[in-house]
């Protein structure tokens, strides 16, 4: 899933934006959760909460600047891009420290500089490493590497756990587990694979996750899943 937010104050802009990037994400097949906010207080709880890749954002929003908010987020380690919305181009110059994929006069919202910018930052997502899974309808299931949670299997169904999505299909734990960093994801039990970067505690056989979620850990593994966390946290 590739997360977008739109955070700006016309609501006629807002809506624009929505349909287009709706018919430029089905002109390129990706799956996209696109999610609009009032204000910068929600959109910054929603990125706590869970992953946003892309950010549509005015430079000004009510008495806040949307330059000096995604400058914050940068300055905290947070991952995304952004596409400034403005009025006034000549801003542009003050966002450069920010690294934005682009640009969008919000006077005459621009098609095609908004096409260009959402293939660009698309293409990216694309090429970061991902899993696939055959689908329990047909067809294929691409997922992120960098969103996965932790994946459980039940025989030969895999479900895949991502902040806000769970993808089920069809595969090996073993064959999915070869495919991914034995750094950052460890196999706690037959059944499970976790993702160390969102483990946030460890308890007598499990793992807590950064939503709540409980992963199993193997008896005989506890003391040797407890190694692999501290080592992963302290590296």
């Amino acid at each position: 899933m590739f997360n977008i937010a739109i955070c700006f104050e016309s609501r006629q802009l807002t809506e624009e934006l929505q349909a287009q990037i709706q018919v430029l994400s089905e002109e390129i097949v990706l799956d996209t959760g696109i999610e609009v906010f009032p204000d910068l207080g929600s959109l910054r709880r929603a990125m706590d909460e869970h992953q946003i890749q892309l950010l549509y954002l005015g430079t000004r929003i009510g008495d806040s600047d949307g330059i000096d908010f995604a400058r914050g987020l940068r300055n905290e380690g947070y991952e995304f891009d952004v596409v400034f919305c403005t009025e006034d181009m000549t801003r542009a110059l003050e966002a450069y420290d920010v690294f934005p994929a682009g640009y969008l006069p919000t006077t005459d919202l621009n098609k095609k500089k908004l096409r260009d910018s959402f293939r660009y930052v698309a293409k990216k997502h694309r090429q970061k490493p991902s899993i696939v899974l055959k689908g329990t309808e047909g067809g294929k299931i691409s997922i992120s590497v960098e969103d996965i949670l932790y994946v459980e299997v039940f025989r030969t169904e895999l479900d895949v756990h991502t902040m806000n999505h769970v993808f089920v299909g069809y595969g090996s734990l073993v064959d999915t587990y070869n495919k991914l960093s034995p750094r950052q994801f460890y196999r706690s039990h037959r059944s499970f694979i976790v993702n160390l970067k969102f483990a946030t505690r460890i308890d007598r056989y499990q793992f807590t996750m950064c939503n709540g979620d409980r992963v199993a850990i193997a008896k005989n593994r506890y003391a040797e899943a407890k190694t692999v966390f501290r080592t992963y946290a302290d590296a």
